[in-house]
């Protein structure tokens, strides 16, 4: 395929007999035994075996070959894998599985590599439904734009008569046509809302873009989803992770709103085909806080009984122990937050974007929600909001003093190298969308222009949190883009485009291992969801979440990576995904 070089499996493996079942009358016998591959558990030693048993929902047995033989009975399922790669169950610590599963039964235009094929695809869409009063998408991407702004012109000529919003990959900008702007009465007398823009062209004139909260201006005139509809949305999403070999996945931001009620509406069910913690969202808007100083206990007290609501009637699978805090934006549209001004932004020679609530009510919601319980999970892109989350989380510690906790922080797109070594003595994750590692439309025409020259540098560090201690973890933030944790994988080892055989790798020093990765989609995913006790490596009594892959990242040349497949997906014991082999 492309250009290759072989890459060595670092940790040293072990073809050993590492875990096995007993009872006074011998071994127990298995209900499924896989044999003749390779089984990377990622256990505390790096054992590599051979075969792996399963009985109920429990890893039975790990080892040898040989050793299997004991756990075979007359009803046991045994199969021989013949070479395929058995990895524990993949988690996807940042994701959106509502509105992942949107793109794929409704209006998604992820994937479309021109402002031409987005129209196409709107027109086709608009055309098929006539029924529909408004028409909704998402998934189109900014560097498709001129300054990441489309018109609203665009639209008015494909429908000129239903209102349209269309909500970019990253969920922080919106399209609308004029119908629109007209029913939501937003004019070029219409202020921007805190924590947001509306685009404007030189006579003040709304272009159809909005940044931010300003979605909000627009979006509260579409109709809103039946519940019946988001459960339809989510059980998408939740079969496209079993897709690829996620077992696991933290859903990045809930609201109280439909898709919380659909969470509710699975919430009893004991066979998931993933195991889910939900990371409440309190705001009004996504991509925006409602949190002040003044009402960081009413909001807390709020966000308790959203949890309690979960707690009453779901069931091993499902949890809402987690709180999602967007500090800052994205440096797109220049509202990540910066430590110093942005270069050559439209705003002015001063702006350097803000943070989403100011850092007084940062620190104390950090204080309060660690004293009810919750897991911190924050949105911090630009080096400001990276060092003002450090400061919150630091000072709830210094109040609180010490307990259990497993913070993490997302995205960290820029990154003072300062800030990194905070990480590990803080207890803090790093929560790595290793897909963006490389230099894109988005980093290249986007981003780098309008930083200053010194922070190109720490753009998407990755291996600098490895080397600092720190815990890092894999999230794909589907669907801004694909979980398929193999593209990451590529791109976090080469730091390259890869569909580009001829790119350079970007900033290299920031590549990270494919045991890097391994170990961030298994054992540290499990152990952020508080689960590292029962999954995330293949050891005896743990429950039996694997995965059957077809080739080994470990040995095949880094470019080919990307090409693995997931062949099958168990979670306890149960498979819940199987492609055609």
């Amino acid at each position: 395929m492309r250009q290759k070089m072989l890459l060595a499996f670092a940790a040293g493996a072990m073809l050993a007999s590492c875990g096995e079942s007993e009872n006074a009358e011998g071994p127990e016998v298995a209900d499924l035994l896989f044999s003749g591959g390779t089984v990377y558990t990622v256990d505390g030693d790096a054992t590599v075996a051979e075969a792996i048993a399963v009985r109920g929902d429990k890893i039975l047995y790990v080892g040898s070959a040989e050793g299997a033989k004991a756990y075979v009975g007359p009803n046991t399922l045994t199969e021989d894998i013949s070479g395929k790669i058995v990895f524990p169950g993949f988690t996807d610590s940042h994701a959106h599985l509502p509105d992942g599963g949107d793109t794929i039964l409704g209006l998604g235009l992820g994937g479309l590599t021109s402002a031409e094929q987005i129209v196409h695809a709107v027109k086709a869409y608009a055309d098929a439904h006539p029924e529909l009063p408004a028409i909704m998408g998402s998934g189109w991407e900014l560097n498709l734009f001129p300054d990441a702004n489309p018109n609203k012109a665009l639209l008015d000529e494909i429908v000129p008569d239903r209102p349209v919003m269309l909500v970019a990959a990253d969920g922080h900008n919106g399209w609308v046509n004029t119908r629109a702007l007209d029913l939501a009465g937003v004019t070029s007398e219409t202020a921007d809302p805190v924590n947001g823009r509306i685009e404007r062209d030189a006579e003040g004139n709304p272009t159809g873009t909005l940044r931010e909260s300003a979605q909000g201006l627009v979006s509260h005139i579409f109709p809103k989803p039946a519940v019946e509809d988001v459960v339809r949305n989510l059980e998408a999403g939740l079969a496209y992770q079993a897709g690829n070999g996620i077992t696991a996945t933290i859903d990045a931001a809930i609201m109280h709103d439909h898709n919380e009620a659909a969470y509710l509406e699975v919430s009893s069910r004991q066979d998931l085909p993933q195991r889910v913690r939900l990371s409440l969202l309190a705001a009004e808007e996504m991509v925006t806080s409602m949190v002040t100083p003044d009402n960081v206990e009413a909001v807390v007290e709020k966000l308790v009984e959203r949890r309690a609501q979960f707690r009453a009637q779901a069931k091993d699978r499902l949890d809402a122990d987690a709180v999602k805090i967007f500090v800052d934006g994205v440096p797109e549209n220049h509202t990540a937050a910066m430590l110093e001004p942005y270069v050559n932004a439209p705003l002015g020679p001063d702006h350097r974007g803000e943070i989403n609530l100011s850092e007084e009510a940062l620190n104390a919601y950090a204080i309060a929600l660690e004293n009810a319980g919750f897991q911190i999970h924050i949105h911090a892109i630009g080096d400001r909001a990276v060092r003002v989350s450090l400061n919150a989380l630091e000072g709830a510690i210094e109040t609180n003093g010490e307990r259990p906790r497993r913070h993490h922080l997302s995205h960290l797109e820029i990154v003072q190298p300062e800030d990194i070594q905070r990480f590990a003595p803080l207890g803090v994750t790093a929560n790595l969308q290793a897909l963006w590692h490389f230099n894109d439309a988005y980093i290249s025409e986007l981003t780098e222009p309008f930083l200053q020259e010194k922070l190109h540098r720490w753009i998407y560090p990755a291996k600098s949190f490895v080397n600092a201690g720190a815990r890092v973890v894999w999230g794909s933030d589907w669907p801004v883009s694909t979980s398929d944790p193999f593209d990451s994988m590529e791109v976090a080892v080469l730091r390259k485009n890869p569909d580009d055989a001829n790119d350079q790798s970007w900033i290299p020093e920031e590549r990270l291992s494919v045991d890097d990765m391994i170990k961030a989609l298994t054992i540290n995913g499990a152990y952020l969801m508080g689960q590292e006790d029962i999954r995330g490596s293949l050891e005896v009594g743990k429950q039996a979440d694997f995965i059957l892959v077809d080739a080994d990242p470990y040995k095949v040349l880094p470019e080919d990576i990307s090409d693995i497949r997931v062949l099958r997906t168990y979670i306890g014991g149960r498979q819940v995904f199987s492609a055609a082999e």
